[in-house]
This record gives C-alpha cells, structure tokens and sequence, in this order.
C-alpha cells in the first residue's frame, strides 16, 4: 500500500482507464449467523451512501458485516465519465487516479457523487463527530478541497496523530482483514525449534543466578525458604505494578475461580482482562487469595481487597466471568449480584470454559464406555491409595522409575510423589487422569506385587481385577483419549 504521504494535492490526472477500477459487485458470498440462518452477501447495499450503518446491525454480527464488506472491497463502479459540479468556469469531478493512492480506502458513490472511506464507514459510531460523517455517512464532494496542497482535505482527514478516527479505523480495518495475525493463529505458528531457544534462555538465565548464589559469602541466606518468599514476593509486587500502569484508568474485567489446593485450602485466582493502550485486548494473571471459604461475600471481599490494595477502582470494572456455582451466578446473593449492586456496568458472563466443561459432563454420561471407565478410575485409585503401607511401596516404585528414566535420559530431574485424588467433579477427575498416566508403570508394579505376596487371598483377587482393568485396551485407550479431550 501506497503512503498518504506520496499523495500531490495537484492532482487533475484522469489518464487511468475505467476498466482498471476494481468492481465490488454481484458478490455471491453466504455470511452464518450465530443462530444457524443464512443470508446473501449480495443482498447488502455496496454504494456507501445506500448502505446500512454498521450500528444498526444485531451487535452479534457486525464483525460478520465488516467481512463481507472487506472481502467485496471498496466500492468503485466504473463510470466513463464522473459528474462535474463547481463554477461554471472551473467545473471539476472525481478523479479515478486518486484509487491509486488509497488502494484499500477510497470509495465512491455513484448514487451520491461523493467520496468515502472504507475503514472510516466499518468502525464508525452513531456518536461520531461532524468530521466522521463527512466520510461515513453524508460523503464529500467538495473536489476543490482535494487540490488544496497541505490543507487537503483527504490527508487532513488521515491525519498525523496516530490516535485520529481515520488512523484506529485503518488499525482496526488491518487487525479483522488479518486474521492470520491474531494471536491464537500466532501462537500455534511457534516452532519446535522456537520453543527449545526460549526454554534455553530461561534455563541460561536461572543458571546464571544460580552461579551467583553459588559465589555469595557463607553467611548468606539467599536460599533459605523465608528469603525466597521474599525474593518471590518483590517479583509479584513489580508484575502487579506493571500490570496496573498498563491498566491506568481504563475500565476492565475480572475473571474469578476458586478450588482447593492439595492441604484442602480453599484458594480464589483473579484474572484481569482490559484493552492495552495500543488497542489489544491483554487477560493478565492478577493474584491468588486465601480465602476461609467460597461464600460469594466472602469472595467479594477477597476481590475488592485485592483490586483495592492496588489502586484499581471498582467501578470500572466493566464485566464478570465465574463459573455457573450457585455461589458464584445467583441473581440475588451470588458473587456476581454483590458486584453488580456495587457496579451497575459489571455484566456476568458465564465462564465459557466452564460452560464447555458442562457440555462435556453431559456429553459423556451419554457414553456408556467413558462412564465405565470412571467408575473403573475410582476402583484403581482407591485400591493403590487404600493404605499407607501401598503408598509408601508406589513412592519407592516411581523413584526407582524416575531414576531410570534419568539414566537413559528420557527426564532431566525426578519430581516427588505424584498423588492419586478422584472426585466426582469432573475437573478434579482430569488430574487423576493426568497423574495416573503419570505413574502408571509404578502402579502396575505395586498391584503386581500384591497379587504375588498379598496377605490375604481375597487382597490378592482384588488386586488381579484391579490390574486386569488397568491392563486393559480399553482402559488404557479411554484413559489417553481423556487427557487429550477433557
């Protein structure tokens, strides 16, 4: 694309053939709506002046309205000859040479005779200020302004400022015609060998630390637990602090969650989520609070504490995600309700994870298999976790397996036990999938053992049922099929 800057105000060029202008008609496109209907691109008005306003669609579709729009291309009908309009002595008309110095922008309208902006009109706001709507809605005409050298109105309009109508449209306009640039399409392109040099950097950087502790004087404390916490806390502090200069006064959101860790204490994670100043949206990991329980008052409190510790006022808080907890969703005492009361603007929004995490509940007690397999996944981990003798023979097991596991360096270092917990809830049952792959082969060789050298003979057969369902094809397969699913 061509810069503004290339643009000559004495500009009376009308040498470009009407056949090179780009047609935007006759698109046959199909756009979806949310709810499964279907209508015709072809059936939306292309002329800039006989177009909708993107406001005046469902808000559900204006980006889908906007795609069809770009995909089509701005609007220039080949015309012979452009209407003149003027002083009789010095009539003058739209000129099609001004197409190539705004490839992606310009627009003109036969119904009208005027001139538009493509950007402008898409990410228009029916607030917008009298200087929008000359490119948006009312058009211009006056082609005497367009041979105004520095005040011409085409690059007046464009402006400097990088903050201008014009300028945020064309960065929208640019963001939604790229899709490839979105940061999930981004994230999936990091390559292996990108991956292996940023965990070479972070390990580069952790070794360098290492060797300067390594050097400290004897009387030094730079690894005592209470100096790492300290050392932990000023890190946190600095995130939080670079967090809350990028928020500023904007408004956010707040996305919450509440489990309990592995001492059984009830833990609230708060999420924000807000529009940097270059116009991203950025979700930012803002703290994890001990809370005494999960009542949604006692919640409230954990989240005002919080955001007001560091100078982020409530009431800019513009949305809520929880999950679907009566605790969390009730319309008069749930969390959501007493933020609401508070902040009339804070909209809840159910966790669309969690509504995911619904779904696949309902969708797999359709599954008589996948039912049976949990069923099966509560016998093992209750059989290998039953005692505290079989506990203390699966840590012997899986260090002896990590050991291994180093030697022939599948592992660089060995973790410590990994424990064997199954809810009913269906999150708490991903970890026991998780780690149940995890040590698998220490598993087996425990119940193994018992079958051998069990102590009674009905221990003996219900280890042997025990391992014939964990050594089974179908368990082992629904077991993989379910940590890549859920």
């Amino acid at each position: 694309m061509k810069k503004c800057t290339n643009f000559k105000c004495n500009i009376g060029d009308t040498s470009s053939p009407a056949s090179d202008i780009p047609i935007s008609e006759n698109s046959s496109k199909r756009l979806r709506r949310v709810d499964g209907n279907e209508f015709i691109i072809s059936s939306l008005e292309f002329d800039p002046r006989l177009c909708r306003q993107i406001w005046e669609y469902d808000v559900n579709h204006e980006d889908e309205i906007r795609r069809a729009y770009i995909n089509a291309s701005p609007y220039r009908p080949p015309i012979s000859n452009y209407p003149k309009s003027g002083k009789e002595s010095h009539l003058r008309s739209f000129q099609p040479s001004w197409y190539n110095l705004f490839p992606s922008w310009l627009e003109y309208s036969r119904e009208k005779d005027a001139a538009f902006y493509l950007p402008c009109f898409l990410f228009n706001k029916p607030s917008g200020h009298f200087t929008q709507r000359v490119f948006t809605i009312d058009g211009f005409r006056n082609w005497k302004k367009v041979r105004n050298g520095k005040d011409c109105v085409f690059l007046n309009h464009i402006g400097k400022d990088p903050t201008s109508f014009h300028r945020v449209a064309e960065k929208s306009y640019e963001d939604l015609k790229n899709q490839s640039q979105h940061m999930q399409n981004v994230f999936e392109k990091l390559t292996s060998e990108q991956i292996a040099n940023n965990r070479l950097q972070l390990k580069a950087s952790i070794d360098v630390l290492a060797e300067v502790i390594a050097k400290a004087p004897k009387n030094a404390t730079y690894t005592s637990p209470m100096v790492q916490k300290q050392i932990l806390h000023v890190f946190s502090a600095k995130v939080k602090e670079i967090i809350h200069n990028e928020i500023g006064d904007a408004k956010f959101c707040i996305i919450v969650d509440e489990a309990r860790d592995e001492s059984m204490n009830e833990q609230m994670a708060i999420v924000l989520r807000f529009v940097d100043n270059n116009g991203f949206v950025r979700e930012r990991f803002f703290g994890l609070v001990h809370v005494s329980d999960t009542a949604a008052l006692t919640l409230k409190k954990g989240i005002y504490s919080v955001l007001s510790k560091h100078q982020l006022d409530i009431q800019n808080i513009r949305g809520q995600g929880y999950d679907g907890a009566s605790n969390m969703r009730g319309g008069w005492n749930g969390l959501q309700a007493l933020v609401s009361n508070d902040c009339t603007y804070a909209y809840y929004i159910h966790c669309f994870l969690h509504r995911l995490q619904l779904a696949l509940v309902a969708a797999s007690k359709e599954v008589i298999s996948v039912n049976q397999f949990f069923t099966k996944l509560n016998v093992v981990v209750n059989f290998v976790c039953a005692s505290c003798n079989r506990y203390e023979e699966l840590r012997v097991a899986q260090a002896a397996e990590n050991a291994y596991m180093i030697a022939i360096d599948e592992i660089k270092s060995g973790r410590g036990l990994i424990k064997l917990v199954c809810y009913n809830d269906l999150e708490m049952r991903v970890g026991s999938v998780s780690n149940l792959i995890k040590i698998y082969t220490p598993a087996c060789e425990v119940i193994v053992k018992i079958i051998d050298v069990g102590i009674s003979s009905s221990q003996r057969a219900e280890a042997d049922s025990v391992h014939q369902i964990m050594t089974s094809f179908e368990f082992v397969f629904i077991l993989h099929l379910m940590k890549e699913t859920i």
